[in-house]
């Protein structure tokens, strides 16, 4: 089915009533009538009684312009009448000679449907309605019905209010009084008519007929695109493609879009015009954003224009972010964040999609806020992705807030035997990981904030991502305890002297690869030592300023050492054992 081709039909004569109060005063200096015949009107948006008047948050739109909400006429708007001056062609009576008027169009447009909006005062009414061609021909639609301005279907707008204009009194309403879209539909022979004027004439019913507007599915020989599925999308741009029946005379498109799922109209400006094929690259996007578009074609018919198509839609990728950037998890887990990975380990990667991080208060405190991962039935593996980064700048750091808490507590806790929190780096946009900090029952952190900052010297890539991996190991151990992550942010490195400077210290092990014993170059200011496998776990702790590590029992492989310097930060280094 062809798109539709909503267009208003602006009115140039006919209206009877001015039934909307608007602007500052009182309600009976801007309206000449009511809506109802016991003195209730419609009110404008701007409408103030006084100037000291408390503006409204409900009301007729001051534009004039009504988007209708029924769902089948997606972008159909009507065009009220001068809210300054007449704007309801208002009936009251079913008495022959006293029942009826005529709506003049300033454009007269040619149309496959006609919408009539209109609203029945104090109740029902039945309604002829005769549409009238410049030809002088007339096509008219019998028993038309309209609703109670109050509770009926198929409504355009609702929630709009009234006012009593003998008092000013305001009755607000969230669905109520409202205002309904009528559909008519033109015979085919009279499909490419112009229409002159619309003629309603009050035949039946207690409610006083207010019809406001009129909109056409305006006549066209030249068709719509129909859209097909969006190719290619990357972080700034999405290619989009259509199709359209080879016996029309389509000669180049245009397509419109926008964030907004508001249909365009004849008036819209295309975004990009002149399109000779089927199928185009929308540039210069920004990075996840939910698009909408339509598609119109230009013919060597008649009537030249298609009205739009269909909507189609599409969401850009994750584009790079050029730090400063802090995520303190208002809103979880953040945009282009990811929760929904788990299973697997650094070495791997991630191997599902179960969400184990979930937004908490922060150590137990509250219910939002923060990151937390909570680590108490055994084979539990989570990560938490971040947003990649563009590093490529300058060099920069990374700080977050840390710290653990006893489950739906605000107590401490001790981490299991073999559970195990990571924060990880990847500079290839997480093919592969770089464990950064390892936080495990030997160095459990408490239920204090603790502020982590590693300087990321060496770390330039143009899609760097962190990640948070957390895992209850193999072991159910008794701890039933949360880990909470917050204030995530990444910045210039102008690293103070109370931070924790992560990277700051660096020392060897040698030699690499070894075969049983591993040798630390300088143990001068090395508080502890441990030795971690692929999937996290550490295996062995050594206390002291050891100088050598005895791993003969060890299997040959990957194996992360972490030594911890007295000042409270720390250094890992891969090493492989023969």
């Amino acid at each position: 089915m062809n798109a539709q081709n909503f267009q208003p039909m602006p009115v140039q004569s006919g209206y009877t009533a001015d039934v909307i109060a608007n602007d500052v005063g009182p309600a009976m200096s801007s309206t000449t009538d009511d809506v109802d015949g016991v003195s209730f009107a419609f009110v404008a948006g701007d409408f103030k009684a006084t100037a000291s008047s408390t503006p409204l948050t409900y009301g007729l739109p001051v534009s004039g312009i009504i988007n209708s909400a029924v769902s089948s006429t997606p972008g159909l708007t009507f065009q009220l009448g001068d809210l300054y001056g007449e704007n309801s062609l208002r009936i009251a009576s079913n008495t022959a000679g006293n029942n009826s008027g005529t709506l003049a169009f300033a454009t007269p447009v040619a149309a496959f449907k006609v919408y009539m909006l209109s609203t029945g005062g104090s109740g029902t009414c039945t309604v002829d309605v005769t549409v009238n061609f410049t030809d002088n021909t007339s096509q008219t639609f019998s028993d038309v019905a309209i609703f109670d301005w109050y509770g009926g279907s198929d409504y355009a707008i609702q929630g709009i209010g009234r006012i009593n204009r003998t008092n000013d009194v305001l009755e607000p309403n969230f669905s109520n009084p409202r205002l309904y879209q009528t559909a008519l539909t033109i015979d085919n022979g009279n499909e490419t008519k112009p229409i002159q004027s619309i003629t309603v004439e009050k035949v039946d019913g207690t409610g006083i007929a207010n019809v406001f507007a009129f909109s056409a599915d305006a006549y066209t020989d030249c068709v719509a695109p129909t859209l097909q599925p969006a190719g290619v999308v990357t972080s700034n741009s999405a290619q989009v493609s259509w199709t359209i029946p080879g016996s029309i005379q389509a000669v180049s498109y245009d397509v419109y879009y926008s964030t907004s799922n508001t249909a365009p109209t004849t008036a819209s400006v295309p975004n990009h015009t002149g399109i000779t094929g089927t199928t185009f690259t929308i540039p210069s996007l920004s990075s996840s954003t939910v698009y909408y578009y339509w598609v119109r074609s230009h013919c060597s018919t008649a009537t030249a224009q298609s009205g739009w198509s269909l909507p189609g839609t599409f969401t850009t990728l994750c584009g790079a972010v050029t730090p400063a950037y802090t995520n303190n998890f208002d809103s979880f887990p953040g945009t282009c964040w990811d929760s929904d990975i788990s299973g697997g380990t650094p070495a791997t990667g991630p191997t599902g999609t179960t969400a184990y991080w979930w937004e908490g208060g922060f150590l137990g405190t509250g219910f939002e806020g923060s990151a937390t991962i909570n680590l108490y039935s055994s084979g539990r593996t989570g990560w938490l992705k971040t947003v990649p980064f563009d590093l490529s700048a300058g060099t920069y750091k990374v700080k977050f807030d840390y710290g653990v808490a006893a489950y739906f507590s605000t107590d401490s806790s001790p981490m299991g035997s073999d559970d195990v929190v990571q924060f990880l780096v990847s500079n290839d946009a997480g093919t592969t990981w770089t464990v950064l900090e390892t936080w495990n029952e030997a160095n459990a952190p408490t239920n204090t904030s603790t502020q982590y900052v590693y300087n990321l010297t060496g770390y330039n890539s143009a899609n760097t991502v962190f990640a948070f991996y957390g895992t209850e190991g193999t072991e159910n151990d008794s701890p039933d305890y949360n880990f909470y992550v917050d204030n995530f942010t990444v910045e210039n490195s102008q690293l103070g002297t109370s931070e924790v400077k992560g990277g700051v210290k660096k020392v060897s092990v040698h030699p690499n690869p070894f075969k049983d014993i591993l040798y630390i170059s300088d143990t001068r200011e090395v508080k502890s030592v441990t030795v971690g496998d692929v999937s996290g776990r550490t295996i062995k702790t050594f206390t002291g300023a050891v100088k050598e590590l005895d791993l003969s029992t060890l299997n040959a492989g990957l194996y992360f050492v972490t030594i911890y310097f007295k000042d409270g930060s720390q250094s890992t280094v891969k090493t492989i054992k023969k």
